[in-house]
């Protein structure tokens, strides 16, 4: 049996809160995916853009989301106020990922070294258990009906309904389909399964290799 310190405990919520804001951060930043929807669905189409048009605003959008400084979004899109300030929340939500991914990458990349040193990667087992079994239950919750998810993701992340766009009053949604949203989400939590399985994989091999002292 594995008993389990507070100390243990606050380690694994600091590493767990950075593995989150990286897998966030490496998918929010995937622009191939993006690039993806665009070609293979045609999204230009459908705002009589070219492709690399809506690539280019796509980027100047991820430009604005990312980083403090700029504090205006400017695309060639028409958007009403309501779409602007959901951009805007957005861009919040994403500064405060960074500020935790920040905040974290050294506690956690410590406690990582220190597991290495002492080969007790066993430690981070039930941990990747408790993580992965919450994972499969939403990954179950958004597979059965991922509308019903989007709308209660958004729902419980903004305090307005402003994240409803009107594709005729901001066209921008035209070429943020659904299906884009439905496939980041699949890559986020892929990333996360990975970085448990592994985390689970290292600590099988090195509880093994102490059951064999």
């Amino acid at each position: 049996m594995i008993l389990i310190s507070w100390k243990e405990l606050f380690r694994w919520i600091v590493l767990g809160i950075f593995i989150i804001s990286l897998a966030i951060t490496i998918t929010i930043n995937f622009t191939p995916l993006y690039y993806y929807f665009v070609y293979h669905y045609q999204l230009a189409s459908l705002v009589n853009l070219s492709s690399g048009e809506v690539i280019s605003e796509y980027h100047r959008l991820l430009a604005y989301l990312n980083f403090p400084w700029i504090t205006h979004l400017k695309l060639i899109f028409p958007s009403t106020l309501a779409a602007k300030q959901h951009f805007e929340d957005v861009k919040h939500l994403f500064l405060i990922n960074y500020l935790c991914l920040v905040m974290t990458v050294f506690p956690a990349s410590k406690y990582l070294s220190e597991l290495k040193k002492t080969s007790s990667w066993w430690r981070l087992m039930p941990l990747c258990r408790m993580v992965v079994s919450i994972l499969i239950v939403i990954l179950l919750f958004a597979g059965v009906d991922f509308n019903d998810f989007f709308i209660f993701f958004h729902r419980a992340l903004f305090r307005n309904q402003d994240w409803l766009f009107d594709p005729s009053k901001d066209p921008i949604i035209k070429v943020l389909p659904e299906n884009f949203f439905a496939a980041a989400f699949g890559l986020f939590f892929l990333i996360l399964l990975f970085s448990l399985s592994l985390g689970f994989f290292l600590g099988k091999k090195s509880l093994k290799k102490r059951t064999e002292q």
